[in-house]
């Protein structure tokens, strides 16, 4: 079984490499897809991109489909992001940025986790064209980049707390949530034979006041044409059903409620009230998320920056 999985996983990545060669089915992994200032970026660095996209998709534990779809954007976006993180390496190379070895050690480690011996990490490294140097050298760039975006973004971002009031004071139904029911329900269409099912509706409901509700489940399934309802909250029904539901108790049946289509049968399972959260509740959620756009903001314009000042070229 663990086979199939892994082939089926190769058989992903397969139709993805295919896929990203056919962009350019004569270019060799030396062919040069953009420059920026001194610096080329290659094909086989594009690939080595987006093999290292895959596996970290792979390790996140993503289906083959959410891998799919995620590896065709980043088709689109990889010589993008290439080139972004050649211009905050320049950056951090500029600040002189260093990086303890320890730092570098832990995250070796973390990737031989992935692999059952030392051997296969090392087979792998070489099948990827790659020595331990040149892996040292990539986790050393990705935490300087990681650091400078730290240093020059992150660490300059701050969050008043009256922002985050003023939001949820903006934003205050959001943050309601409204009165919910557990339904269990039969739906007796009517059909070419309205009496017939009226009086089917009866039957039900006599069984199940009979039972006292307790195998409404059985009686469902010989009376009712459609699932159950289950959980739905104040607003989505309509309000001639709403208004019968809503006075109800927990664990009371309903009478009888007609619509145009059919007659409706429910037993309330739950009442759920509904519920305010407060500022108190919930201004973890809105700093973060404010933090959050406030960082894609300021990134963007940072990178915008930089990529005036440098010169960037992709090849077409």
């Amino acid at each position: 079984m663990k086979q199939l999985i892994q082939l089926g996983k190769i058989f992903v990545l397969g139709i993805w490499l295919i896929a990203m060669s056919s962009l350019n089915s004569f270019a060799t992994d030396d062919a040069i897809v953009a420059v920026v200032n001194n610096e080329i970026i290659t094909l086989k660095d594009l690939r080595e991109y987006l093999h290292s996209i895959y596996l970290q998709l792979q390790s996140e534990g993503k289906s083959d489909e959410e891998i799919r779809k995620t590896m065709m954007d980043y088709e689109v976006s990889g010589i993008n992001q290439l080139i972004d993180d050649k211009l905050l390496l320049d950056e951090a190379n500029k600040k002189e940025m260093q990086i303890r070895p320890k730092l570098i050690d832990d995250r070796l480690d973390q990737i031989k986790k992935r692999y059952d011996s030392e051997q296969q990490f090392l087979d792998s490294l070489a099948q990827d064209g790659l020595t331990l140097t040149d892996l040292r050298k990539k986790i050393t760039d990705q935490l300087k980049i990681k650091y400078i975006i730290e240093s020059e973004v992150r660490s300059k971002i701050h969050v008043n707390p009256q922002d985050v009031t003023d939001y949820y004071e903006k934003h205050f139904v959001e943050f309601q949530s409204p009165e919910k029911m557990d339904l269990d329900s039969i739906f007796i269409a009517y059909g070419d034979d309205r009496p017939k099912a009226n009086e089917k509706a009866k039957q039900a409901l006599a069984l199940l006041i009979l039972q006292d509700g307790k195998n409404f489940a059985a009686v469902a399934k010989e009376f009712s044409s459609t699932p159950s309802i289950g959980l739905i909250e104040k607003g989505q029904m309509l309000p001639s059903l709403e208004k019968s539901i809503f006075k109800l108790k927990e664990g009371e049946i309903s009478p009888l409620i007609e619509t145009d289509g059919g007659i409706y049968i429910f037993l309330i399972q739950k009442r759920i009230p509904a519920k305010v959260s407060t500022l108190e509740d919930v201004k973890n959620q809105i700093n973060d998320m404010l933090f959050q756009g406030k960082f894609h903001d300021q990134m963007k314009a940072w990178l915008d920056d930089l990529r005036k000042k440098a010169y960037v070229e992709i090849k077409t």
